[in-house]
């Protein structure tokens, strides 16, 4: 995962990099680093929110499979941990 992030960092850092040499108005290239900044932001953005939502599901599933064993062991029906 750290080198798809790596990748990307470097990725854009060539885009903004080319864009700056690019044979056009720094106007225009400021507008266009902007907009490609905003939507790495937004997809940055979606991809923590995927990323957040597989750990909160982990750990419930982690949380019921700990309580289910913990039953097994007390050989009880009722709260695993008081």
């Amino acid at each position: 995962m750290r080198s798809l992030f790596t990748f990307l960092f470097a990725a854009a850092i060539g885009a903004a990099a080319a864009l700056l040499y690019a044979p056009q108005s720094g106007k225009k290239t400021r507008k266009k680093l902007k907009k490609r900044a905003k939507k790495m932001q937004l997809e940055l953005e979606a991809q923590t929110e995927k990323g957040l939502e597989s750990i909160n599901e982990w750990k419930v599933n982690a949380e019921e499979f700990v309580e289910d064993a913990a039953k097994k062991v007390n050989g009880s029906t009722g709260p695993a941990f008081s």
